[in-house]
């Protein structure tokens, strides 16, 4: 079963229909995915369906409802559908996932923390042992940890591919966490064993990375399994 929620950006409601229908579709074993109108396939499912209101949703090409259904509602119109395998690739959407959220936030974060050098001495990049460290936290906190999660959110909605998250994600940013943590107090304390850990810990968060992200520029049979279908005419 294919469940299309047609979406636009200047919709005040859509965030709200967007995560009811995510909620069911973590529940159901359906083939879920926003399509935006400014999308050509958003623009052409409008066209060939005559929708005037968004958000609408449209199963297995049919228009099935219009406007904010409440979970139960969306769970009626899902009700053949199984529940849903565990690791299964999602479609991303206008809102940020939980995840992607966390890496925004973490990024956030280590920007802050990195700014405390200008206060404590007056300057990003002070003299001594914490210039390393705020170069650090900097680069690999702030800048990475932005990209890991505005990267997730926004390739899959660029490719229409599906991406891996949920577990593999929560994973990733541990271990990310872990490395940024590790190397700028090895630092701070002298331990070069400490500093090499942070190092194969944010290794292997680029590893995990670059995992989930590869299906998703590559379109292998696997995500593919997970795209909505073309409308027919």
């Amino acid at each position: 079963m294919t469940v299309q929620l047609l979406v636009s950006e200047w919709c005040p409601t859509c965030p709200n229909a967007e995560a009811v229908w995510r909620q069911v579709a973590a529940e159901k074993d359906i083939r879920f995915a926003v399509v935006d109108l400014a999308q050509p396939e958003g623009r052409e499912l409008a066209s060939r369906l005559r929708l005037k209101t968004v958000p609408a949703v449209v199963i297995d090409g049919k228009l099935a409802a219009v406007g904010v259904q409440s979970a139960a509602e969306a769970r009626a119109l899902v009700a053949a559908a199984p529940p849903r395998p565990k690791g299964h690739a999602y479609h991303a959407g206008m809102m940020l996932s939980q995840d992607n959220r966390a890496f925004v936030v973490s990024a956030m974060g280590y920007l802050a923390l990195s700014g405390l050098a200008l206060l404590l001495q007056g300057s990003f990049l002070p003299d001594g042992a914490f210039r390393p460290v705020a170069m650090h936290l900097f680069g690999a906190g702030f800048v990475l940890m932005l990209i890991y999660g505005l990267g997730a959110h926004m390739l899959p909605r660029f490719t229409g591919n599906p991406i891996r998250s949920g577990a593999w994600a929560w994973l990733q940013l541990a271990l990310a966490h872990t490395g940024v943590v590790a190397y700028a107090a090895g630092f701070l304390l002298g331990l070069r064993w400490l500093a090499a850990v942070g190092g194969l810990c944010m290794w292997l968060a680029l590893a995990v990375f670059a995992g989930r992200i590869f299906p998703v520029l590559k379109g292998t049979e696997e995500v593919k399994e997970g795209l909505p279908i073309k409308p027919t005419s």
